[in-house]
């Protein structure tokens, strides 16, 4: 069967990046998620798979995959700066999954509803999108969930669970690296400057924070933040014309 991937031009961002190329969406506006503050309420336990006394990351990647597959979620991710971005949106209820990049003032979107691929087109204001059939397994992102990326940034760093509280109103397990500064053994090796990972009691990897040092490959200074149970993906400007969310138009 056909299957539409997205290409991922910076592969740590989040795995995938454009598929058609695509105008800029302004109308969106830029999202830019601050740092999770913890709030002043009492702190509760929030278990997390562990392994010899440390995190299992396989079994924690696993339950936070299987936690977003029945439901909907918004999961945007930063690297170097707001200007470089990814953002997948994910109506289960709906069948509606858009996906966006940015990088600098060039814009990849493209959103899936009702059997169809509608992808902004750049640099022809007389066609706002394409339109290309899809099939039940077009995919516009190789893991919505983030889960590649995650394996990438954590797959060589070992995690201890290093305290529980209230964040944005749920309980919340804060990971972080088991030495708290690591100290690369040779010149040429990485160092991690800053890593932690906020995990909810049904496994969501809600927020991720992770800084990198790689003297002989780019830095990696990455965030991820996960949304779940939104309420509908917004629809760009350039597809407002025939909103899937719009009577008729399913």
């Amino acid at each position: 069967m056909w299957r539409v991937t997205l290409a991922v031009g910076i592969a740590l961002l989040a795995g995938c990046s454009g598929f058609l190329p695509a105008g800029p969406t302004a109308g969106d506006g830029n999202s830019v998620t601050p740092a999770p503050v913890p709030t002043d309420s009492p702190a509760e336990t929030v278990a997390v798979p562990t392994s010899d006394g440390r995190v299992d990351v396989d079994r924690l990647l696993d339950r936070h995959e299987r936690a977003l597959s029945t439901r909907s979620f918004h999961r945007h991710v930063e690297q170097v700066g707001p200007q470089n971005t990814l953002d997948v949106w994910v109506d289960r209820d709906g069948e509606i999954t858009r996906v966006r990049r940015r990088f600098g003032p060039i814009s990849d979107d493209v959103v899936l509803a009702d059997g169809t691929l509608y992808t902004n087109v750049r640099d022809d204001p007389e066609t706002p999108y394409a339109t290309t059939p899809a099939t039940p397994n077009t995919s516009l992102v190789a893991s919505p969930a983030g889960v590649d990326l995650l394996r990438r940034l954590l797959s060589t760093t070992q995690y201890r669970k290093t305290d529980s509280f209230q964040w944005n109103g749920r309980p919340v397990a804060v990971l972080a690296p088991t030495d708290p500064v690591v100290t690369p053994a040779a010149e040429n090796e990485s160092n991690i400057g800053r890593s932690r990972l906020y995990v909810d009691r049904q496994g969501v990897i809600r927020y991720v924070e992770h800084a990198e040092r790689r003297p002989n490959r780019p830095d990696i200074d990455t965030t991820m933040t996960v949304t779940t149970d939104i309420a509908r993906v917004p629809i760009p400007w350039w597809l407002e014309e025939n909103d899937p969310y719009s009577s008729g138009s399913m």
